[in-house]
C-alpha cells in the first residue's frame, strides 16, 4: 500500500506558499510516486501560529487510524517542525508514523520575537516523539537566516531525537519556489 505525504507549513506559510506547490506537482509526475496522497492542511491562524491551536489541528489531519497513520510521512517546515513534534507527542501509546522530513528545524531562533518564545521555551516529550516516527531526517542550511549555528542546532537534533541531519549549502531557510534537495530527502525516506 502506498503511503502518504501531509506537509505541514512554516510561520505564514499555506498550502502555495514556498516549494510546496512545486514538490506536489513533482511527485505526481514521478512513474513510481512514493506517495498516493500529498495535502497541506489548513492550520489555524497561519500568521500567528500557537503551540494551543497548531498541534491538534495536525493530530486532526494525522487522523486517528494507526495503519494509515503507519504508512504516513510528515514534511514540517520551520515552525511547523515543533508543531509536528507536540502534535507526534499526543499520538496514543504505540501508535506511530512512517517518517518525518523536518526542513528548516530548529530548537531555538537567533533573535527570537514574542510569539515564538512559547515554541522554544516548551518542549514536547521527547521519548513520546522517538516512539512516535520510526524515521526522521532534517535538513539544514549553513547560512539560515534565523539559525546561524547550524552546527549546534544539527546537534540538538541528533542528540534529542536521534535525527539524521543533512546539510543543504545555501538553502537559506528554504523559502523557494522549488527546493531538489527536498524531494531527494523525501525519495529516500
Amino acid at each position: 500500500m502506498q503511503r502518504r505525504l501531509i506537509i505541514i507549513p512554516r510561520w505564514s506559510g499555506r498550502a502555495g506558499s514556498d516549494f510546496y506547490p512545486w514538490l506536489q506537482r513533482e511527485l505526481a509526475t514521478l512513474p513510481d510516486t512514493p506517495f498516493a496522497e500529498v495535502m497541506v492542511p489548513e492550520l489555524p491562524d497561519p500568521d500567528a501560529p500557537h503551540p494551543g491551536t497548531w498541534p491538534p489541528a495536525i493530530l486532526a489531519a494525522l487522523g486517528t487510524d494507526p495503519e494509515l497513520l503507519a504508512r504516513t510521512v510528515v514534511l514540517a517546515h520551520s515552525v511547523g517542525c515543533q508543531a509536528t513534534l507536540h502534535a507526534l507527542a499526543a499520538l496514543p501509546d504505540g501508535v506511530h508514523i512512517a517518517a518525518m522530513l523536518a526542513v528548516a528545524g530548529w530548537w531555538q531562533v537567533d533573535r527570537p520575537w514574542p510569539a515564538i518564545v512559547p515554541w522554544q521555551s516548551a518542549h514536547p516529550d521527547l521519548a513520546r516523539v522517538r516512539a512516535a516516527v520510526r524515521s526522521l531526517l532534517v535538513l539544514l542550511s549553513d547560512d539560515d537566516p534565523f539559525t546561524a549555528d547550524h552546527v549546534g542546532n544539527a546537534a540538538m537534533w541528533q542528540e534529542r531525537l536521534g535525527a539524521a541531519v543533512q546539510l543543504v549549502p545555501g538553502a537559506k531557510h528554504f523559502n523557494v519556489p522549488t527546493s531538489a534537495p527536498v524531494l531527494a530527502a523525501l525519495r529516500t525516506l
